[in-house]
């Protein structure tokens, strides 16, 4: 499965739209083809008579059609309303941008382009556009034009932009334009009907309909956002409709159209988006402050937490966050949260999973106490914590509380020493290193510093790119890579790699004889 942001692959556009219009003449012809003639046993009689007869069945079956449609047409009705009241806030972005991947290339100049909806803010007023970081980021505001429903084009006054939960917000100059109401995303119901808005492979403003098939989806595919609590859809979601509103039968906005799971670059019935609870908090952080200021506990989760491992608590079942690690002095020590616990509910909220507390704890106003209810030696207990800023919980992983365990996020000891394997100059990718190279924080593995021309790999890696796993085994060191790539019984290879490119993190899997 391959996981895309939804206006990645503009040049797929052709050849989208030649499949889908492909599938609708063939299942046209094959409806046609498909209607069998009665069985004639006598001769067959030619002329006008036989002619009125079928023209006779033909107006008994239209007029059975419009009075099965009398009874539908005030759900089509909604449809068309809910298009109606939602396609004028829906705009087209493209976005000027460069890249250089390596130093002394020439700059290479492309456009991304998206799709973005125009709301208000509780926090200031006039006119914003909510749309995707990986649509507008890393470009100045006068680099980017925004193209209404009527033809005409803006260009934003100043723009904010949140990688860690892919949300930009574009502030317009003026205050004459609609705007789309927010909806409610907690309420959203998994079979409930939804619309899917935007600028598929360039068709502006295009309308798709489906249900939402699933909530609280996370991909590992996209590392660089750590905000993930997705909902799903199988409406619509092709390149070009990243940013593009998903809004309920009431043309509530409940989600910002983002990625879709694909193994052809192209919608599949599988699209992703972000709940819109989640992305106008961020949007008002922004605004408001110009970044987003996180709540954090001071914890490290498992990401891992499976079946066996709540039977071994005494849970019937995995739901809540485990808890591998508690930095020294974080609001959860202070607490008494224990490494171990597994957190069920956080400020009233029953948490459904690792994701859930994440997004749950990073909303949550800082300096407020909540309630957090753990399940510890088989029974629930009830604590206090105080909600702190997430960059002054992370504490410092390189040291460890004495005589602990390293938990997962713990840098290797050999954080320093480069290491080299099968044409492979690696060092290792610590939490520093990644941030200095524009990367997302919690990135780990080996970074590939040089390539061997000659070396068996020279094909596949490039400097920059960062082994993630090697046979589906995370990577925490250069020491670590280089011993499973040179195993002479490991062939084939499997080999993640994550790959910088154009202000975003590729995943690419790579099969090696």
């Amino acid at each position: 499965m391959k996981i895309q942001p939804a206006s990645v692959i503009l040049a797929a556009g052709a050849m989208g739209i030649g499949l889908g219009f492909g599938f609708q003449l063939g299942r046209g012809g094959g409806t046609i083809s498909a209607q069998a003639a009665p069985r004639l046993d006598g001769p067959v009689q030619l002329g006008a008579p036989r002619a009125s007869r079928a023209g006779e069945g033909d107006s008994r079956i239209y007029d059975e059609l419009k009075l099965e449609y009398d009874r539908f047409k005030h759900v089509d009705r909604m449809f068309e309303l809910v298009a109606q009241a939602v396609r004028p806030t829906v705009v087209h972005i493209v976005t000027q941008k460069t890249s250089r991947q390596d130093e002394g290339q020439r700059v290479r100049k492309f456009e991304e382009t998206g799709s973005g909806v125009i709301v208000r803010s509780e926090k200031a007023a006039g006119l914003y556009v909510l749309t995707n970081h990986h649509v507008v980021g890393g470009a100045k505001p006068n680099r980017i034009r925004v193209f209404l429903h009527d033809g005409r084009a803006l260009t934003p006054v100043e723009m904010w932009s949140d990688a860690m939960a892919d949300v930009a917000v574009l502030k317009l100059d003026r205050d004459d334009l609609p705007s789309a109401r927010l909806g409610d995303s907690d309420v959203v119901r998994v079979g409930s009907w939804v619309m899917a808005l935007g600028s598929p492979f360039g068709l502006t403003h295009s309308v798709s309909q489906g249900i939402i098939s699933a909530r609280g989806r996370h991909m590992d595919e996209l590392i660089d956002v750590e905000n993930q609590d997705f909902l799903q859809t199988d409406a619509a979601i092709n390149p070009g409709n990243s940013g593009g509103p998903l809004v309920n039968m009431l043309g509530e906005v409940v989600g910002v159209n983002n990625s879709i799971a694909s193994s052809h670059g192209g919608n599949e019935g599988v699209g992703f988006s972000i709940p819109i609870n989640l992305a106008r908090w961020i949007m008002d952080e922004l605004i408001a402050k110009g970044r987003v200021a996180r709540g954090g506990l001071g914890i490290v989760l498992d990401p891992d937490f499976r079946a066996e491992k709540a039977a071994a608590r005494g849970l019937d079942r995995p739901h809540g966050a485990l808890i591998n690690r508690v930095y020294p002095d974080s609001p959860a020590a202070r607490a008494g949260v224990r490494d171990g616990d597994i957190v069920l509910r956080f400020g009233g909220t029953s948490i459904q999973d690792l994701n859930h507390l994440i997004n749950t704890v990073s909303m949550f106003p800082i300096g407020q106490p909540a309630e957090l209810v753990v399940w510890r030696d088989a029974h629930e207990t009830k604590l206090q914590v105080t909600v702190d800023d997430r960059e002054r919980t992370l504490g410092s992983p390189n040291d460890p509380e004495p005589d602990a365990e390293p938990g997962p996020d713990a840098e290797p000891r050999d954080a320093a020493t480069p290491a080299r394997a099968m044409g492979l100059e690696l060092t290792t990718l610590d939490a520093t290193s990644a941030v200095g190279r524009g990367l997302p924080r919690s990135t780990r593995g080996a970074l590939v510093s040089d390539v061997d021309p000659r070396g068996p790999f020279a094909e596949i890696c490039r400097a920059g790119d960062v082994i993630a796993a090697v046979n589906e085994q995370p990577i925490r060191s250069a020491a670590e890579a280089a011993r499973l790539l040179a195993h002479e019984d490991a062939a084939p290879l499997l080999i993640t790699i994550d790959r910088p490119v154009d202000g975003r993190v590729e995943r690419h899997i790579f099969r090696v004889p």
